[in-house]
């Protein structure tokens, strides 16, 4: 999660190789309800930067959010899932009905698209941050047509690397132990 980025365009071949893992994304029962909107379009971009607030994020007279060159709008479609899930097929291996969902899948799978994103930026040389906001959905609704049914989970943010601004100490003294996360064989 990088913290700054250069303002600097990016070749759309590298974007396109960023953004085509799409095609690798896990998809339950490849329902395919991943979605991206790539933003290049620098008017857009700050568009979208004012809206996300970035003002707050600003340091050393960079802009976090409007400096990355291109902004990536992962989203979800849960109605993708469920029409997949009542096909014959699927419902030939449940008796008929759809299964029942144990997580909302959609969203299982639009996060690991994310983190596919963001490795994919990395392996492109560039840095790659993911971001949200409590109101994504209404602004990407206005400032780019979703359809009602594609729910964002949120902003990848992907450029050449900037100086990243110094980390909080705060930050690292509330990190949880690994010993708290991480568990063998049983809880």
């Amino acid at each position: 999660m990088h913290r700054a980025f250069l303002p600097d365009p990016l070749p759309v071949e590298q974007i396109e190789r960023v953004v085509g893992v799409i095609r690798r994304a896990p998809s339950g029962g490849f329902s395919q309800g991943g979605s991206i909107v790539v933003v290049t379009d620098e008017p857009k971009r700050l568009e979208i930067a004012r809206a996300f607030g970035d003002e707050h994020y600003s340091r050393n007279g960079r802009n976090y959010i409007a400096d990355a060159p291109a902004l990536l709008v992962i989203s979800a479609n849960e109605a993708l899932y469920h029409a997949r899930y009542n096909e014959a097929d699927k419902l030939a291996a449940t008796g008929g009905t759809e299964i029942s969902w144990p997580v909302p899948y959609w969203y299982v799978d639009a996060g690991a698209l994310m983190m596919l994103v963001l490795l994919a930026a990395i392996d492109e040389g560039l840095a790659s941050a993911f971001i949200g906001h409590p109101d994504q959905k209404q602004i990407f609704d206005a400032l780019l047509g979703l359809p009602q049914d594609v729910v964002p989970i949120g902003l990848a943010l992907i450029g050449k690397p900037g100086e990243d601004p110094p980390s909080s100490s705060r930050l690292k003294e509330m990190q949880r132990a690994q010993g708290d996360l991480l568990h063998w064989q049983r809880w």
